[in-house]
């Protein structure tokens, strides 16, 4: 399947591999219902060998996680011709959830000739979760970049977490901060204003670059007023920068983040908080890749809200990332 420049809605999935079966679709159960959708549009002769299924601890929703993910292995057992492998893991610790990645990649045969071929639905991710499993495959294990697909939701202006449990930087993503700059630090905003608001407080940045989604999907202006509506506190300072970066395209998302990166490398160590889309997460992946001296760091979540339960899931999308390439 060749890559689109944009974003586009998917209705039918089809086979990455017209020869046979694809080699990988790897998913997260999650409480929210859009973690379905994927294996959902699978066409009628979707089919790959093997399925892994991250599932995420959720104490607070646990029966809303093992409801989906019985779902999801369902779906996933009528187009699965290998196995299903279940990958249960602690949102506080995604190494060990890689670690098993590992493990299981071992017991797989991949196709070697003109693949591998293998798609993620990131929808279910967390975002540490998600920038982890990437540079597993295409950085460690070397890959290439996979399918990627993502179900949105339905904003609702309310916020999406509750409190803050630990600030830590992402492992791999620990970056090579000299010790004679001072700190420029990029958060992509969105509905979580505490976990972006702890870091700026921590870090205490020289310079601090706002990035909040526009234009807002599907051209809801709503978006916009909820975004700021929940981030004042931090948007109200007199030191902070905001500019705008797309929903859903990685390469572009990437090009925002150059371009920061080259104002700011000589001066500056660049901090990145992810806190938007999950497409805009891909985006960061894509550039730490290409800049290694870049930190990117992360604050749990003491708690989700309710909120996440009442967002209904929306289209699915193709990502514009070229599968199998080597990026």
């Amino acid at each position: 399947m060749n890559a689109a420049t944009e974003p586009t809605e998917i209705k039918s999935l089809p086979r990455l591999n017209e020869r046979g079966p694809d080699d990988l679709f790897i998913s997260s159960a999650s409480f929210e219902e859009r973690c379905l959708s994927s294996a959902a549009t699978m066409g009628v002769d979707f089919l790959t060998k093997y399925a892994v299924v991250f599932n995420v601890e959720e104490p607070l929703y646990k029966k809303q996680v093992e409801k989906n993910m019985f779902r999801l292995q369902t779906e996933l057992r009528k187009r699965t011709t290998e196995g299903i492998f279940v990958i249960s893991c602690q949102r506080e610790n995604p190494v060990d959830g890689i670690q098993q990645m590992a493990k299981i990649l071992k017991e797989c045969k991949l196709n070697t000739d003109g693949g591998p071929f293998i798609t993620v639905d990131i929808s279910g991710f967390t975002k540490i979760y998600l920038l982890e499993l990437l540079h597993f495959l295409v950085i460690e294990r070397e890959l290439g970049m996979p399918r990627l697909l993502h179900t949105t939701q339905r904003y609702l202006p309310t916020r999406l977490t509750r409190g803050i449990e630990q600030i830590t930087t992402i492992p791999n993503y620990f970056g090579s901060p000299s010790m004679d700059k001072e700190t420029a630090l990029v958060m992509f905003l969105g509905f979580e204003p505490e976990r972006a608001l702890a870091i700026w407080k921590q870090y205490n940045p020289a310079r601090t670059i706002a990035l909040i989604t526009n234009p807002p999907r599907s051209g809801n202006p709503d978006y916009l007023k909820y975004a700021r509506q929940n981030n004042a506190e931090l948007l109200s300072k007199s030191s902070v920068e905001v500019r705008d970066v797309p929903a859903d395209n990685p390469y572009a998302v990437k090009t925002v983040l150059d371009s920061i990166y080259d104002e700011t490398r000589d001066s500056f160590n660049m901090v990145i908080g992810p806190f938007g889309t999950k497409p805009q997460v891909v985006g960061v992946f894509l550039f730490c890749k290409e800049h290694r001296k870049a930190q990117v760091i992360y604050s749990f979540p003491a708690a989700y809200t309710r909120s996440y339960l009442q967002r209904q899931p929306g289209a699915t999308l193709l990502l514009p990332v070229t599968p199998g390439a080597a990026v």
